[in-house]
C-alpha cells in the first residue's frame, strides 16, 4: 500500500535530531525515520527482552521498558508476531482479522512513565506505536512529549486491544499537549467490512513548525 503522506515533504522544513521511538521492535521503521529526518540519536523503548541486543547493535539507546501512564510491573502479551505485543489482550476483532498474531506467551515487564526516564528534548521526532497503549503513554509522557516538534502515531477505530483508547481521546489528548493532526501516512481497513481499523497518524506542534 503507497504511503498517504510523504514524510520527506515534512522533514525538508523540520529540523529533529533526536528521534524517542515508543515500540521499537526491531528498530527497521527507527532506521527508516532517522535517515529520512536526519537523526543524531535514537531513543528506544522496546519491552521484549529478545529485541534489546538488535536495538543496541544499530546504536540506539535502549530502555527496556513498557511505557505507560505509572510505575510498577505488568503481564506483557507476547504475539505470535511480535510486533503485535501488548499489555492489553486481544479482541475477537483482532483475532478474526489477524489470526496470525494470536498471543503465544505472557512475560513480566517493568513499566515506566516516560517524564520519569527523559528530561524534554525540543525538536525532537517522538514515534509511538504500542499496541493499544498510546493514550496512557501521552498522559506519564506530557512533559518529554509536549516539547517535541512532531509525533508519528498509531490510532484506531475499532478497538483491536481490550480496552483500548480509540482515535477521538488519544486525538484530544495530543490536541490539549498542543499537537495538531496533519496527516495520515497509512491507513488500514477491515478484510470483511472494508471499514478504516487503524492508521498511523502525523502531528505536528503547534505555532513550532
Amino acid at each position: 500500500m503507497a504511503d498517504l503522506f510523504d514524510l520527506r515533504a515534512i522533514a525538508s522544513r523540520t529540523r529533529t535530531p533526536v528521534m524517542i521511538d515508543v515500540g521499537a521492535n526491531d528498530g527497521s521503521f527507527a532506521a527508516y525515520l532517522s535517515r529520512t529526518f536526519a537523526c543524531e540519536r535514537v531513543i528506544a523503548f522496546e519491552p521484549l527482552p529478545s529485541r534489546r541486543d538488535q536495538l543496541a547493535a544499530r546504536g540506539y539507546e535502549v530502555h527496556s521498558v513498557a511505557l505507560s501512564d505509572h510505575n510498577g510491573e505488568a503481564l506483557f502479551n507476547v504475539s505470535g508476531a511480535d510486533s503485535a505485543s501488548s499489555l492489553l489482550p486481544l479482541t475477537e476483532l483482532c483475532k478474526s482479522e489477524y489470526p496470525q498474531v494470536a498471543t503465544v506467551d505472557q512475560i513480566r515487564v517493568p513499566v515506566r512513565r516516560l517524564d520519569d526516564i527523559l528530561s524534554p528534548i525540543e525538536s525532537a521526532l517522538v514515534k509511538i506505536d504500542a499496541q493499544g497503549a498510546e493514550l496512557e503513554i501521552l498522559r506519564g509522557g506530557k512533559a518529554v512529549i509536549s516539547a517535541a516538534r512532531l509525533v508519528l502515531i498509531e490510532m484506531t477505530f475499532k478497538r483491536l486491544y481490550a480496552g483500548q483508547a480509540l482515535f477521538n481521546d488519544v486525538h484530544r489528548e495530543l490536541d490539549i499537549q498542543g499537537f495538531d493532526l496533519i496527516g495520515f501516512r497509512t491507513q488500514t481497513v477491515g478484510t470483511g467490512s472494508g471499514e478504516p481499523l487503524f492508521g498511523h497518524a502525523v502531528y505536528e506542534a503547534r505555532g513550532r513548525a
